[in-house]
């Protein structure tokens, strides 16, 4: 090999060696930032929506460790109680077609917040502290002399709905758009990252689902495009459940059907 032809074949190396360099630290910084913003990503900003009172409708503040987060309950006295878990990037203010299509399905509502989100004065945003403000809601009703709710969950709230039944503090559980864990969503959406190893707020229902010995009710849009429609399945097998699918997307889902099927299997 002549000295040209060994000059080119060591650029070339050289070459190759920057750009394997620069790629595998593109990638670390990635990585990094992944999981050093993974619970912004969970849990996004949402600034406070007011609440707006409503006839029969009251909030009352429940204390979590940090504060408190506030609690809306509504509907008839006597009808089964459902408590309600929303989405990662909703808060309680917002579910008040919720409870309007609950009590019209002859329910009682109430939404507890979640840690960070809306009006609630404790801020920080984790699993432990979202579950922790799920059990203090249902005890604080339990303390009015309410018997164990009906717990249901959308998205995000599918996974601390089915950590309330997995404890035996649901009569009843219902998931809507359920994922089967915090895991499998990161590694749907990042399968080239060892996301396994870097989540920290699990939200493992598949787990937990063991451990729900109570009726339960799953609910997926066929048109799901956030949440695969496959997890559904899963998690109903997982649960022993009743499977409703819909012809339904991610955020079209929680209409007046869906609560006429919760309804209906509150007062089974």
């Amino acid at each position: 090999m002549g000295g040209a032809e060994r000059a080119v074949k060591g650029f070339a190396i050289r070459v190759v060696r920057v750009l394997a360099l620069s790629l595998g630290g593109a990638y670390l910084i990635f990585v990094t930032a992944l999981f050093c913003f993974q619970r912004w990503i969970i849990f996004p900003p949402t600034p406070a929506d007011p609440f707006l009172p409503t006839e029969g409708a009251t909030r009352e503040l429940v204390p979590v460790s940090g504060g408190s987060v506030p609690m809306d309950v509504s509907g008839p006295a006597g009808a089964p109680r459902v408590v309600f878990f929303h989405g990662n990037a909703e808060q309680i203010a917002q579910t008040r077609n919720d409870a309007s299509e609950a009590e019209d399905a002859g329910l009682s509502f109430a939404a507890v917040e979640y840690p960070g989100y809306g009006d609630a004065v404790a801020i920080d945003k984790s699993e432990t502290t979202i579950l922790e403000a799920a059990r203090a809601g249902i005890a604080a009703l339990a303390a009015k002399g309410e018997g164990a709710p009906v717990c249901v969950g959308h998205s995000l709230g599918s996974g601390v709905a089915t950590a309330m039944a997995a404890e035996g503090r649901c009569a009843k559980l219902v998931v809507i758009s359920p994922y089967t864990s915090m895991v499998d969503m990161a590694a749907d959406q990042y399968p080239w990252v060892p996301v396994r190893l870097l989540v920290l707020d699990r939200f493992d229902s598949f787990a937990r689902a063991a451990d729900v010995k109570v009726p339960a009710l799953v609910i997926h849009g066929r048109r799901d495009d956030l949440i695969p429609f496959r997890m559904g399945e899963a998690m109903a097998t997982a649960l022993h459940a009743r499977f409703v699918p819909r012809d339904r997307g991610h955020n079209d889902i929680r209409d007046r059907e869906t609560w006429k099927t919760i309804g209906a299997f509150a007062r089974e």
